[in-house]
């Protein structure tokens, strides 16, 4: 894809309505491929159970962005949610691999990443530093069963902002993805990731998601990949 076609999320649509939808810019080159490879080395989530009917691989990367326009490493450490938000995994202590270091350093990886808090940065209108979560996930569905990209159903993440980054899908049908105004049953936004790069920004302070189950599209094995990155305030 190139520059000039990409439609970008924007921070009005965020500031009025809660969330946007668009898409990055994504180029055949060196950096691309290594930063999508990066999917292939995941290792599995050890906290799915076969009652969460989700097949998931997952690592774990955190930044700090500080309000001088730095960006620092920090520590991967223990991710939690309260159960208010995650009705499956909230309350547990999760400790994931962590991105690695080849990941960290590309050029699309930080070149996202500095997008992103752009982004979160036009919303806001103020020099505020944010600890940024990073998560690079691929649910795999094969045979008849489904896989569940979010086991834990319609829910908010518990932080104050959640970009969804696509990164690839194959043979898969199903993920459909919904965004809700928090005590609003009806939808605001129905649609299906299915470009690379193609992103969906919630104010998750105010909006809601879920994403239906994928399948495979034949005999061989669904794959999704995403990479979701969470802003909370430092």
């Amino acid at each position: 894809m190139r520059t000039e076609d990409a439609v970008l999320p924007r921070s009005q649509d965020i500031a009025e309505k809660g969330w946007s939808h668009g898409r990055l810019p994504v180029s055949a080159n060196a950096d691309w491929q290594e930063f999508a490879s990066a999917w292939d080395d995941l290792p599995i989530d050890p906290y799915v159970r076969p009652s969460h009917r989700t097949s998931r691989y997952r690592r774990l990367g955190r930044l700090l962005a500080r309000g001088d326009g730095s960006v620092e490493r920090l520590p991967t450490g223990a991710f939690v949610q309260g159960k208010d938000v995650n009705r499956v995994y909230g309350g547990q202590v999760r400790v994931f691999e962590p991105l690695l270091g080849k990941t960290l350093d590309n050029a699309t990886f930080q070149a996202t990443i500095a997008h992103d808090l752009d982004l979160v940065r036009q919303v806001e209108e103020k020099e505020t530093e944010w600890v940024i979560t990073v998560h690079a996930i691929r649910v795999i569905a094969t045979g008849d069963a489904a896989s569940a990209p979010a086991p834990e159903g319609r829910h908010s993440d518990g932080h104050d902002y959640v970009i969804m980054h696509l990164i690839g899908r194959e043979n898969c049908l199903g993920g459909l993805s919904r965004l809700f105004r928090k005590g609003e049953d009806v939808p605001v936004f129905e649609h299906t990731l299915l470009a690379p790069m193609e992103t969906m920004v919630l104010d998750d302070r105010t909006m809601e998601h879920e994403v239906t189950p994928i399948v495979p599209g034949g005999s061989s094995t669904a794959i999704r990949d995403m990479m979701i990155v969470d802003f909370e305030r430092a």
